[in-house]
């Protein structure tokens, strides 16, 4: 997991077969975070973080880089003890409050002043360098597939600016609009495709009972 934002230029531009700098950094840097959003939406960054309660409360605004979305939720959460995940909870839910995430405790169990929360969670991808980024995540196999979408990015990108530019040669627009649009596609199959080794839960394992037989 090594390659930065140069190793990621050089290999767009080569996908582009950019011998002149006809495609900017600034194009090339857009186009791979267009398609690196819509990777990790496909299969985020599992990371971990650990909570301290300063405020007692059901409502708690946490710190954790990237979240996108709460897989698991340990409270209260001790790390020296021999099982530290017994307390599991889902009686929680989680939202956006100016662009901090904010849990919210619905069981009866409310967070109290020294306590621990543990957190594992999707987050967003980041590229050593793109947007100030001090590490690489993406697997070192999937660097090639966000090579082609971007590739396939930054040529449509450019193929729809021709369309106002003077002295363009005839059919090279629709040309390269056509090569753009076939590297993106191959990306998309490539995400569809990747959905399906992500195997994070989507259902609780706790439900509501229905009635009084209803022991599931």
């Amino acid at each position: 997991m090594s390659a930065t934002l140069a190793t990621y230029r050089t290999r767009i531009q080569n996908s582009l077969d950019d011998t002149s700098s006809k495609y900017t950094n600034d194009i090339i840097d857009e186009a791979l975070r267009k398609v690196l959003n819509l990777f990790t939406r496909a299969n985020p960054n599992i990371k971990t973080a650990t909570h301290s309660v300063t405020t007692a409360g059901r409502r708690q605004t946490i710190t954790a880089a990237g979240l996108i979305a709460i897989i698991q939720l340990v409270h209260p959460y001790d790390a020296s003890v021999d099982d530290p995940f017994t307390y599991e909870r889902e009686d929680f839910y989680q939202v956006y409050e100016n662009g901090d995430p904010v849990i919210y405790f619905s069981g009866p169990d409310i967070p109290q002043v020294g306590e621990d929360i543990y957190i594992k969670y999707g987050a967003a991808h980041t590229i050593d360098d793109l947007d100030s980024a001090a590490a690489t995540t993406v697997r070192d196999d999937h660097e090639d597939i966000l090579v082609v979408g971007a590739a396939g990015q930054a040529a449509m990108m450019r193929a729809s600016g021709l369309n106002e530019q003077w002295g363009g040669r005839p059919g090279e627009m629709s040309a390269l609009m056509s090569w753009g649009t076939a590297q993106y596609r191959e990306f998309l199959a490539f995400i569809e495709e990747i959905k399906q080794e992500v195997t994070i839960p989507i259902f609780p394992s706790d439900y509501w009972q229905l009635d009084d037989w209803d022991n599931v």
